[in-house]
């Protein structure tokens, strides 16, 4: 005896709806609408990330090259001051002060107070510096051709932020000040 189970379905043709697969428009519009709005509220924080990193990458390479001023002056030979402000002028740099023109009143310093004498074929230290940056040096920095220094502060200055460097003696390595 069979059973209506056992009987096979007339198949049926599917209708439109059932064959139509995708996404309506309507479906389209709010997920763009979506992204759009997370796009907008994350491009400024994309921007203040690539401002952090610029200018984490500047003061890097500056510290790489103040740390980087002994190698050179083993490498060419010759002296390297470090001295005044930067940004130099094409004509500062040119000149350096090499202690020739007021011998005398390193004779008249008082007790305890030193003063570099800045050897005759010293070269003068030069670097980039971004537009708004200054560098100040309390005292002239000789890095010697047999890699050493004599060791000063360099104060970096960006806008209203100050960074104080101390570089010791013998190797000069720029460390940031407290």
């Amino acid at each position: 005896m069979q059973t209506l189970a056992s009987y096979p379905r007339p198949r049926r043709k599917p209708s439109h709806k059932a064959v139509a697969r995708g996404f309506t428009l309507l479906e389209i519009l709010v997920v763009l609408t979506l992204v759009g709005l997370i796009t907008a509220f994350s491009m400024p924080e994309f921007n203040v990330i690539h401002d952090r990193l610029a200018f984490r990458l500047d003061r890097d390479t500056f510290e790489q090259t103040l740390g980087g001023f002994a190698y050179q002056a083993f490498k060419d030979g010759r002296p390297i001051v470090l001295s005044g402000e930067y940004p130099k002028s094409a004509n500062e740099v040119d000149k350096l002060d090499n202690g020739k023109k007021d011998e005398l009143d390193y004779a008249f310093l008082p007790p305890g107070e030193v003063r570099a004498v800045i050897p005759i074929n010293a070269q003068p230290a030069t670097f980039p510096l971004p537009d708004t940056w200054r560098v100040t040096v309390e005292a002239p920095i000789i890095y010697q051709p047999s890699g050493f220094c004599d060791g000063g502060k360099v104060t970096l200055l960006i806008g209203q932020q100050r960074y104080d460097y101390d570089l010791k003696a013998p190797t000069c390595q720029p460390a940031l000040g407290q």
